[in-house]
């Protein structure tokens, strides 16, 4: 299997490692915005990893270049074959301005639990995903991920830019979250917690495993962690500390041992819970903060030990000016400083973004960062 070696540039691995690189290193996760630019459909841009790749390299040549881009050419693909979801996209499934939707949908069941004791993960997702009326083995996961591999390699081997998503890990909590729904979840953690924990203990490790994987057969030593389903938002602190954190720090740790950088995707609220990510790995992973975390304050607690990664709101991409973004990321450039940072937009640039307002988060950060 291939061998994983640090694909990142010197100005990442130092803010990573929370050193002052030459310049604050800049990051966008652009979606749907390059598909509308490039007057692609949004269920082409969806589901052809080649021509959203296309997409977004218009988009990256259009603006001037960044120093990371993130894998969107994966992720319509990755929703529809290979993630246990509902999934529905626009052109196709519905019509309408939103790109595509999730559905919240209880495909796991309680006694799934006991299928996974008994029988193991992928198993279990080949059950769910008969339920939806699709198939899944690790066969079809391998040639999709097998199909993004030369994407990969153009973007990193030929155009020397970085990516910042390979593989994907999501915390046992967060994947039963998704799985049984809110709802289901909650009743879980009422009536069978201790399954929970058991099952939670139980798999923690195979879903570092298939996120390694994907994270070989692509080329990419970046892994992406989402956790927001375990935030302020969502969590007391003593089911954060019960049911999410002790899996997330032995999933990071795991990670960090064999070479990879976690990417941790935190949307909500996690202001009550930072003082706790600084037991995670010095100086190795990525932490991506959204609007309802104080940036500064995050920094005060978490600078020197996680690179901090964000978070110029979204609603400035396509409500404001130019002008508003550039004061915008001049000020949390000032905030946040040279050190340990990683100038990106918060979670996706939406498909009605302004072009010159995108462009000017990175035109900012190559002046002042």
């Amino acid at each position: 299997m291939k061998q994983i070696s640090n694909l990142l540039n010197e100005r990442l691995t130092k803010a990573i490692s929370c050193s002052t690189p030459d310049r604050i290193p800049i990051a966008l996760r652009i979606e749907y915005a390059a598909a509308v630019w490039a007057k692609l459909n949004f269920s082409e841009f969806a589901l052809n990893p080649l021509k959203s790749s296309e997409a977004l390299e218009k988009a990256y040549d259009d603006i001037g270049g960044w120093d990371a881009v993130d894998a969107s050419w994966t992720l319509g693909t990755r929703w529809t074959k290979t993630e246990v979801a509902k999934v529905e996209i626009s052109g196709i499934d519905f019509s309408g301005e939103l790109p595509h939707r999730i559905i919240e949908f209880p495909v796991m069941k309680s006694k799934d639990y006991d299928v996974i004791l008994k029988e193991g993960i992928n198993s279990l997702m080949n059950r769910m995903m008969r339920r939806l009326g699709r198939k899944f083995n690790e066969d079809i996961e391998r040639s999709v991920f097998n199909s993004f591999a030369p994407i990969y390699k153009h973007w990193i081997e030929d155009r020397g830019v970085p990516v910042l998503r390979g593989g994907m890990v999501r915390p046992p909590f967060v994947q039963f979250s998704m799985w049984r729904t809110w709802h289901g979840i909650a009743q879980d953690l009422l009536s069978r917690k201790e399954k929970v924990k058991e099952v939670s203990d139980a798999v923690w490790k195979d879903l570092v495993k298939k996120g390694e994987n994907q994270s070989r057969i692509v080329g990419c030593n970046c892994i992406f962690i989402p956790c927001g389903r375990a935030s302020a938002t969502f969590l007391s602190e003593k089911l954060f500390l019960e049911y999410f954190f002790p899996h997330l720090k032995m999933i990071v740790k795991e990670l960090v041992k064999d070479g990879f950088t976690p990417r941790l995707h935190c949307d909500g609220d996690w202001m009550p819970f930072l003082e706790y990510f600084r037991e995670l790995p010095k100086k190795s992973c990525i932490i991506e903060l959204g609007l309802e975390t104080n940036f500064k304050k995050a920094k005060e607690i978490l600078g020197g030990h996680i690179c901090l990664y964000g978070n110029v709101p979204t609603k400035l991409l396509f409500t404001e000016s130019p002008l508003k973004v550039k004061e915008y990321c001049k000020k949390l450039i000032d905030d946040v400083g040279h050190d340990g940072f990683i100038l990106a937009n918060d979670d996706i640039v939406p498909h009605n973004a302004r072009f010159e307002n995108v462009k000017m988060i990175v035109d900012t950060g190559k002046k002042y960062g």
